[in-house]
């Protein structure tokens, strides 16, 4: 199903909407996705997946969820505009950020600026705002049943949900705080200068 901007009539108010915010590419994690997906679904049959992003392997992920029966649960928003993300995150009740390889990894701090709990792998520069027991599960690559436990244990857990994405939320706030990044900034340069002399 592609749902349209901003679109959110495809959900119902007791579905549990999973939202993953990437390029359709490789190294991104949507076939782990997709295969907890079945588990997931079987366990929980109101939890919903919507992926925001678009590229190469659309056509064989959309392929791959007919051949499972998942249709129902997956939604592709396709590629959206970076000033309609909020409209799209706001639709969610978690985000998950199962990619292999990235920095810091801007759909969770979009997530976590809105209130939203994270699941990501712990690869690269996840960690360093999906943190366990405060924002979200922070989950070992390609540890499925992991994703899939961390995911109903959000569905199941409205309170869990609120309390990790107000702490998000929070930290989010303070570590983007215009005056804390200019003093960070600041000490930076004082420090390679310092190195220089």
């Amino acid at each position: 199903m592609i749902l349209n901007s901003g679109q959110s009539s495809v959900y119902q108010k007791t579905d549990f909407v999973v939202g993953k915010i990437a390029r359709l590419f490789k190294l991104k994690g949507h076939d782990d996705l997709i295969t907890v997906a079945t588990q997931i679904v079987r366990v929980n049959p109101q939890v919903r997946f919507l992926l925001v992003g678009d590229g190469y392997l659309k056509e064989r992920l959309q392929g791959r969820i007919r051949d499972l029966g998942l249709e129902r649960h997956f939604v592709f928003a396709g590629l959206v505009p970076p000033d309609e993300i909020p409209k799209y995150v706001g639709i969610m009740d978690c985000i998950v950020h199962l990619s292999k390889r990235e920095g810091l990894p801007k759909a969770l701090a979009q997530a976590l600026a809105a209130g939203k709990p994270v699941i990501a792998y712990d690869c690269d520069g996840a960690g360093e705002v999906c943190i366990p027991n405060k924002t979200g599960f922070l989950i070992q690559p390609d540890d499925l049943e992991g994703v899939a436990n961390a995911i109903l244990t959000l569905a199941n857990d409205a309170a869990l949900r609120l309390r990790l994405g107000s702490e998000g939320r929070k930290l989010i706030v303070e570590w983007f705080d215009s005056d804390r990044m200019v003093d960070t900034l600041y000490e930076l340069y004082l420090r390679l200068m310092s190195q220089k002399a």
